[in-house]
């Protein structure tokens, strides 16, 4: 009876100290640390009343009568090396947990010494040390496999069993090594160390075939709930939790085994258009909502031959073995519209379509690396293509997405190397005749590839946000050449410097402003800043506050390419901007009649606004007499100038081909 009471002693206390041991208080620190010491103390008096039951149990012969500073320093002795335990746990570090269940073996052994030594004098005429030793191994294999199972799968995956299983192994190891122990020592009047059950028939080597078979349950327990786990860890690993498709950890898994099989015949890469829009605008929740909808109407295209798995964010892959390029065209059509059909989610119909790139193996590649890195190039292709469409790997995509990886390599270095340069284009006041101020434009002098278009290098700066550092050093320059004109009296007009969208999510466009202007010098209104309606519309608050600060050191503000961008007429008023930029596409095209009441608009809002107006891309003389006719006297574009460097605008030769009335061309 005491055997039983002793070992559901030992579980209850296990179970308890290793609960209050990984409870997570939300008290402050004290209470925090005291959850481990509480743990300590119950896990160390269970161990000790274990050890006392065990006693009893041995035989009537042996009265237990403990003075109270032998139980204290026992329970002191076991509760400290489980205090240790648990905080060398806690650290979750490979030495520390190695080491953690050693101590408390180390613990449980010196109080079960000082329990048999503080016994009846001579009671005890010798000990089995073969025995002692199984039984002290017994406990620091417990104790170990015990906090394996805790430290490996309850922090991992928060698995319910984790904790009934480690209690079971070190209540268990707890119990056996006590009755273990006790088969080692020989009594004084009693031969068998089968008398801990009271029994004397009994040989010894069914003692010890007892105590092994019950160390060899608790390791196959160990085992098989080791075996389960990992299952479960794998299954959590390789599953994405919100689609339930598998991810990409398990890709390499499935291409390998379809590969081995010759199952593998292409990969495509779907992505779902502008899905960042949603997820700014109607919060992350719905955006997952939407991701989940998507995958699933996706899954109901595909075959059983097929894998389909989620990659990173609105990113899926889809596996298979079909090579025909025009059945997977026509099979990822379908699967696009299928996508792009509206959905209704908690109240809001959503629109949303996608862009797929395809690679096929084994034209485009003969492993998985090869392959994904195929479909990723073709899709980034059909993104830049327009969006909504399908696109086949090619050798063409190939060398554009090498020369991109390329020139985004070297551009990391173009401004620490002194590769950039400025070039001016004047803004020509055409009603006076002469120059109204310049446009700063940025220019790359690769040392391989030449003179690197701007068109190229800005898109890769912006997606890097290496623009940001590049805008400073270029407001740097400009406001600094600005002033030595003003000084030497060659040009007292203001200088724009175009802004990216990568420089207001930045939040240090006033920084580099105030920083420009006064390690330069110059005034505030000898600077322009040029943005795009699509800026001042993003994130429309903090983008317009800082406008405003930059605004307030005297700096102007123009809206470059407008009447392109996303409805900002509406609320043109609330955006501090002091000039309007007519897009080049309506100059180009102003012979059309359209074209024409469409600028006439525009100078007319700028007027009603009390705004400057400049129009770009003047390149006839036809198109500068109809903007001066209509009132718009500042202009830009080749028919006035071309980009310059600073050396030729000082040189002043593109002047006489600018007559008051733009009847010469510049070049």
């Amino acid at each position: 009876m005491l055997a039983v009471l002793s070992l559901s002693v030992a579980l209850l206390s296990a179970y308890l100290g290793i609960g209050l041991a990984t409870a997570k208080s939300r008290s402050g620190k004290g209470a925090k640390r005291l959850y481990p010491a509480v743990a300590a103390l119950v896990l160390g008096t269970g161990t000790w009343l274990v050890h006392v039951m065990s006693l009893l149990s041995y035989h009537h012969r042996i009265s237990l009568d403990y003075t109270p500073s032998v139980v204290i320093a026992a329970i002191g002795i076991v509760s400290l090396s489980a205090y240790i335990m648990f905080s060398l746990f806690a650290r979750q570090k490979p030495l520390t947990s190695r080491i953690a269940g050693a101590v408390f073996g180390v613990g449980v052994t010196l109080m079960s010494a000082l329990g048999l030594f503080a016994l009846r004098p001579g009671l005890i005429v010798g000990i089995d040390a073969v025995v002692g030793i199984f039984s002290v191994a017994i406990l620091f294999i417990a104790c170990y496999f015990a906090l394996y199972v805790l430290g490996n799968f309850q922090r991992a995956t928060g698995f319910s069993l984790s904790k009934p299983v480690a209690s079971l192994i070190l209540g268990a190891g707890i119990f056996a090594m006590q009755y273990t122990m006790l088969g080692s020592l020989r009594i004084d009047g009693l031969r068998s160390a089968t008398a801990i059950l009271g029994y004397t028939g009994l040989p010894s080597s069914y003692f010890i075939a007892g105590v092994s078979a019950l160390i060899s349950v608790i390791l196959a327990i160990t085992w098989i709930f080791m075996v389960f786990e990992r299952r479960t860890l794998k299954q959590i690993a390789f599953l994405d939790p919100l689609t339930g498709l598998r991810n990409r950890y398990a890709l390499a898994e499935e291409s390998n085994r379809r590969l081995a099989e010759e199952r593998l015949g292409s990969m495509v890469l779907i992505n779902l258009d502008r899905f960042k829009v949603i997820n700014d605008t109607l919060g992350r929740d719905l955006g997952d909502l939407l991701l989940a909808h998507a995958a699933q109407r996706i899954r109901t295209r595909i075959h059983e031959r097929e894998a389909l798995f989620r990659m990173d964010g609105d990113e899926f892959l889809l596996v298979g073995a079909e090579k025909d390029p025009h059945l997977l065209l026509e099979r990822v059509t379908r699967m696009l519209e299928e996508i792009s059909r509206p959905y209704m989610i908690e109240g809001n119909e959503l629109y949303v379509t996608a862009s797929a790139g395809i690679s096929l193996f084994p034209i485009h590649g003969r492993d998985r690396a090869t392959l994904l890195k195929a479909a990723d190039a073709a899709l980034y292709q059909a993104k830049a293509s327009g969006k909504d469409k399908t696109v086949f790997f090619n050798a063409g995509i190939g060398g554009q997405l090498s020369r991109k990886m390329e020139l985004e390599k070297d551009l990391r270095l173009a401004l620490e190397h002194g590769q950039f340069f400025i070039v001016y284009q004047p803004k020509w006041d055409a009603r006076r005749g002469k120059e109204a101020g310049f446009e700063a434009l940025l220019r790359w002098r690769h040392p391989e590839k030449g003179v690197v278009s701007p068109g190229e290098f800005i898109p890769i700066a912006e997606e890097t946000g290496l623009i940001v550092p590049m805008t400073r050093w270029m407001l740097g320059e400009v406001c600094r050449l600005n002033k030595r004109w003003h000084d030497a009296g060659k040009f007292q007009v203001c200088i724009s410097v175009n802004m990216s969208y990568r420089v207001f999510e930045s939040m240090t466009i006033f920084d580099m402003v105030d920083e420009a202007l006064r390690s330069s010098g110059l005034p505030g209104p000898m600077l322009e800043l040029e943005i795009t309606e699509s800026i001042a519309m993003k994130n429309m608050a903090i983008t317009l506050s800082q406008l405003q600060r930059v605004r307030d050191l005297g700096v102007q503000v123009s809206m470059d390419d407008f009447g392109t961008g996303h409805s900002s007429l509406g609320r043109l008023d609330e955006i501090p901007v002091d000039t309007l930029k007519i897009d080049q596409s309506f100059v180009k095209s102003s012979d059309l009649a359209s074209k024409q009441a469409l600028i006439v608009g525009i100078i007319g809002i700028a007027r009603l606004l009390d705004l400057e107006v400049v129009a770009e891309g003047v390149e006839t003389a036809e198109q500068a007499e109809f903007l001066l006719s209509r009132g718009c006297i500042l202009m830009q574009g080749y028919y006035y100038g071309r980009p310059m460097l600073p050396e030729e605008v000082e040189a002043g030769a593109w002047r006489i081909n600018s007559a008051p009335n733009g009847a010469a061309r510049a070049d």
